[in-house]
């Protein structure tokens, strides 16, 4: 038996479980005292993070029809924001916000890989050392 320091009560072993363990691999919140802070500590996140209330943000994802606005397919779950000013872009996929995340929000970056993907890409033809020749 063990007892977990946030409810108090005396729990299995098995009830601690570790989600995400200390240093040592030991857990000392109970899963449900766990899942319960998780899910209470989103609200505080999205406040100080991005500067929206969970109504904003619900406001912003039911103006977007409930689709994230890059794929048109999936859940919008993350509020992307400008990084040099932080204002509010939208709320994204998962997948699409590590994507502007992965290019850096450089615009220059996000036309080159659309143009790689199109198969628009210069590639250059080696003709010679030193010498190259665009494809026609």
């Amino acid at each position: 038996m063990k007892r977990c320091v946030r409810c108090g009560e005396w729990k299995p072993r098995a009830a601690f479980a570790p989600e995400r363990p200390n240093l040592d691999g030991s857990q000392r919140h109970c899963r449900s005292c766990a899942t319960r802070y998780r899910c209470r500590a989103m609200e505080p996140q999205h406040r100080k993070c991005d500067g929206l209330t969970v109504a904003e943000r619900d406001a912003l994802i039911k103006g977007q029809r409930g689709l994230c606005v890059i794929c048109l397919d999936a859940e919008p779950v993350h509020v992307d924001h400008d990084h040099e000013t932080g204002k509010v872009r939208g709320v994204l996929c998962f997948s699409c916000n590590a994507a502007l995340g992965q290019f850096k929000d450089r615009p220059d970056v996000l036309r080159r890989a659309a143009k790689y993907l199109e198969g628009i890409v210069w590639k250059p033809i080696l003709e010679a050392p030193g010498v190259y020749r665009r494809p026609s």
